[in-house]
């Protein structure tokens, strides 16, 4: 069933224009030019959303936001306003934060596109709306080849993909540069059949699918991963596989949007699955041993992270499901500041110029400005970002903090980030990369011995460690004349 949706208007072109490009977007669309006629029909019938133009008159676009605030208060409501002007006397009335107060689920500053009123509206939806509001076709689609540019698509192995049984997005094959076939249209039953024909016959490895699309994809991705995490005959590697999956194509719409309020969200309950991971999995450490199937690409690396610095963290008596998930999130986001940085973002540090080096040194600034003043992130998350770089013995960057001046939980994510960076440069399983790290005993002293103690602990069998105390808590494996 298609969702609902009120567009208030007073210029009857764009209403027009607006309710063709929402109804191809699977939406059912009823548009008013005033306030009065927003009213009769919110009072007349259930909207999933309202789209309202503050400047609506007869009544104003306040007076119906009002009254869906004392009416509808769970309904989305997204508002459209003008720039505030320096010499308007009505400033006030149209500041985001009051309007935000007075019930809007989301202020929209003209000018803006359809695009941009999609997105925020998507970002309401439940996966139960996403997935009922697709209409359903009793055959597939045919198959037609499209001219794109291959900047609007991304890419996911076609073995990895997953989807609700009816697809909430196209499904496309590339053919050469700009080039596409789409195989699967939205609402189409996913056809292992056509999908297995491309993949054996043609040996295709991907598919693909628009951008605009990834959140769809998140969305339900991140709800396939929580009951793929819950399932405990699932075997670990296919858990943490279906996790990275989903933590990558999130943080490619992360830094291609930037960070939204529905970004936080859906950075939030990805690290609720994390959690759900690390604290669930007893044989987690037998699949850490040997784990390989990694690209050499950003999205991979902060994943990595992710994983290394939560299951470190779970080694430690303190550890509780709100430090795993905080440390999560922000290792999710830790790179954020290279967004400042594009030149640099896929260059490796070796191969970096002096100033250009300099330059990198202050990403994790950078990505404390991108997140600073946002009300969604606390100062936990805020300060892991800042000194992901920084070393125990005061060698890192930004300011060479040590010892104790540096967050128990940003040692950790620096060693984890170490970590990473040494299976991925070196091409190393985990357990190859642990010694090769534990050989490089002049960079040991960047951490806390206890946490590099725990790294070692995330490869061990939990069981034999309570047992037979291999590693009791007072033991150091560095001195701690060098920590």
């Amino acid at each position: 069933m298609a969702l609902t949706l009120l567009l208030a208007d007073p210029n009857e072109e764009w209403l027009a224009s607006a309710k063709s490009f929402f109804e191809k977007a699977f939406y059912r669309v009823t548009t008013v030019s005033n306030g009065r006629d927003a009213q009769l029909e919110l009072y007349n019938h259930k909207f999933f959303a309202s789209v309202i133009n503050i400047d609506i008159k007869n009544h104003s676009g306040i007076q119906v936001l009002k009254f869906i605030r004392s009416n509808y208060p769970n309904q989305t409501t997204v508002v459209i306003c003008p720039p505030v002007l320096e010499d308007s006397m009505d400033d006030d009335d149209l500041d985001p934060e009051k309007l935000k107060k007075l019930g809007a689920t989301e202020v929209l500053v003209s000018p803006i596109e359809f695009e941009d009123i999609r997105k925020a509206l998507e970002g309401h939806q439940s996966i139960g709306d996403m997935i009922s509001s697709v209409p359903k076709r009793k055959e597939l689609g045919e198959e037609v080849e499209v001219d794109a540019e291959d900047e609007k698509f991304t890419k996911v192995k076609i073995d990895e993909f997953y989807s609700s049984k009816a697809l909430l997005f196209d499904i496309y094959i590339k053919l050469k540069s700009n080039r596409y076939i789409k195989i699967l249209h939205a609402g189409d039953s996913l056809s292992k059949e056509r999908i297995d024909k491309y993949k054996n016959e043609k040996e295709v490895e991907f598919l693909y699918f628009e951008k605009k699309d990834l959140f769809k994809y998140v969305k339900y991705n991140n709800h396939f991963a929580e009951k793929v995490i819950k399932n405990d005959k699932v075997s670990a590697g296919k858990k943490l596989k279906t996790l990275q999956n989903v933590s990558e194509k999130f943080l490619e719409q992360s830094f291609q949007e930037g960070m939204k309020p529905q970004i936080i969200d859906q950075g939030k309950e990805i690290a609720e699955n994390i959690h759900l991971l690390v604290e669930g999995q007893k044989d987690l450490h037998k699949t850490l041993r040997s784990y390989q199937d990694f690209d050499p690409n950003a999205f991979t690396h902060a994943y990595l992270t992710t994983i290394f610095s939560t299951a470190i963290i779970k080694q430690f008596d303190w550890q509780s499901k709100t430090t795993i998930e905080c440390t999560a999130f922000a290792c999710l986001f830790h790179d954020i500041g290279m967004m400042k940085l594009p030149d640099l973002k896929d260059k490796s540090v070796d191969d970096m110029t002096e100033t250009e080096y300099e330059q990198y040194q202050r990403h994790p600034e950078l990505g404390l400005e991108i997140i600073d003043g946002n009300p969604l992130i606390n100062n936990s998350i805020k300060q892991i970002i800042l000194q992901h770089h920084e070393h125990y013995d005061g060698t890192g960057f930004p300011f060479a903090k040590r010892g104790s001046k540096i967050l128990m939980l940003s040692n950790i994510v620096a060693l984890a980030n170490h970590f990473s960076e040494i299976i991925q440069e070196k091409d190393l399983n985990p357990l190859q990369a642990l010694k090769h790290f534990l050989a490089e005993r002049e960079k040991l002293v960047w951490y806390n011995s206890q946490v590099v103690e725990n790294l070692i602990k995330v490869f061990a069998d939990p069981d034999k460690i309570f047992k037979e105390n291999k590693l009791p808590s007072n033991s150091h494996v560095v001195n701690k004349k060098a920590s």
